[in-house]
């Protein structure tokens, strides 16, 4: 296995919506984490470990009044953040992983499942992933005022470069040899 570091200035999430008036999109820099990958490995499970969070206060779609509502409704300050981890890779089809993982969103955790596309790049690997979810599942209740309805069911997409890191074991950067 390999550490990865997430790199936060090359990493975002998309977040796609609709209402019965208009499509409702948001995007989100800043990711952190880390996780552990064969990336060498092409066939049967294999174990991993990780974690991925974007602050809620990073989300934006554009409109100032659409992003303090969706803070207000989210409670950013009582869970200023979005955190997925992972809890296995269950299979490996050529550069795509079959993951399963956690989502904790507004105080609640859902196991969710996923497929993830990966691609070794210099010094690292570049993953992308997209998932359907409903997000009454995290007890969030979508507004509904007047004529304007917003559908529950929203489609996220993750692009995530990663760089490998230093293990515990091999000690500080500045003492590991070349």
């Amino acid at each position: 296995m390999t550490r990865y570091t997430i790199d936060p200035q090359r990493s975002q999430v998309w977040i796609e919506g609709s209402s019965s008036v208009h499509p409702i999109r948001a995007t989100a820099t800043g990711l952190t984490g880390w996780f552990d990958l064969d990336a060498e490995a092409r066939a049967g499970a294999r174990l991993a470990q990780g974690t991925v969070e974007v602050a809620v206060d990073r989300l934006r779609s554009g409109n100032a009044l659409v992003d303090r509502e969706t803070r207000r409704r989210i409670d950013a300050r009582r869970y200023p953040a979005i955190v997925g981890e992972i809890v296995a890779i269950d299979a490996v089809r050529d550069d795509t992983l079959v993951v399963r993982g956690t989502i904790a969103f507004r105080g609640v955790t859902n196991e969710v499942p996923g497929e993830l596309v990966v691609r070794p790049i210099d010094g690292g690997v570049a993953i992308t992933g997209e998932a359907a979810f409903d997000v009454r599942r995290w007890g969030l209740e979508p507004p509904r005022v007047a004529m304007l309805k917003v559908h529950p069911m929203v489609r996220v997409r993750i692009t995530i470069t990663a760089t490998t890191a230093p293990t515990p074991a091999d000690g500080p950067l500045d003492q590991r040899k070349p």
